[in-house]
């Protein structure tokens, strides 16, 4: 039903939404597109996929070091760090494949020279459209941190979003791009989430490991 729900909302926004929109957008002041190109940064997949390989480096490394109950908690973060960095990873991976079979022009070639339907295996930025790599990575991001963290999932999950708006104001982005790369991140982070449970590396919230399910448990 979700996902049927969003299908609908995503098809309605394509054809009523998108384009009157981003005519309405393309007229923001000078100052919200220069905020937002700023703010928009927060959603390259480098600002978070850097700091969290070399933290799982160094957990790694330390943890082939240690011994007993530090052994098992250096363990536990690294189960941590590495579902996070999958989560954004993945989900990241998943879209570009997206973006390559999709080819939809992006605002700015709508804007320019009027295309609006989409090119399949159009390779180039300008038509890397469908779906957002940047709110794709903030949901990732906000949706894995808050399995771990449940009590600021709310918070994150909304800071993610407000930032994904900044793809519409600097008119890289339609509104149904954006609620796309935001399912794709739901879709990627749940399926990895189940993924490590299944095999009881998931951290729970009170630091003990989520224990593996048994097979052909629902």
């Amino acid at each position: 039903m979700a996902w049927a729900g969003f299908l609908v909302l995503e098809a309605g926004l394509v054809l009523w939404v998108d384009q009157p929109f981003t005519r309405w957008a393309a007229d923001l002041p000078p100052w919200v597109r220069a905020l937002s190109h700023h703010l928009t940064r927060a959603g390259d997949s480098l600002y978070s996929l850097v700091p969290l390989g070399l933290a799982a480096i160094a957990l790694v490394t330390a943890r082939a070091q240690a011994e007993g109950a530090q052994r098992e908690r250096l363990g536990r973060w690294l189960g941590a760090v590495a579902f996070v960095f999958l989560a954004v990873a993945l989900s990241g991976l998943a879209v570009d494949a997206v973006k390559a079979v999709v080819g939809r022009p992006r605002p700015v070639v709508f804007l320019s020279e009027g295309a609006i339907w989409p090119q399949p295996f159009h390779m180039g930025f300008r038509y890397y459209s469908f779906p957002s790599g940047h709110a794709d990575t903030l949901v990732a991001l906000a949706l894995s941190v808050g399995i771990l963290w449940p009590r600021g999932r709310l918070g994150l999950l909304a800071l993610a979003l407000a930032l994904a708006t900044t793809r519409l104001w600097v008119g890289a982005h339609y509104p149904s791009d954006v609620l796309g790369g935001a399912a794709m991140a739901v879709l990627t982070t749940r399926l990895l989430r189940d993924s490590f449970t299944r095999r009881g590396w998931l951290p729970a919230p009170d630091g003990a490991m989520v224990r593996p399910r048994e097979p052909f448990q629902s």
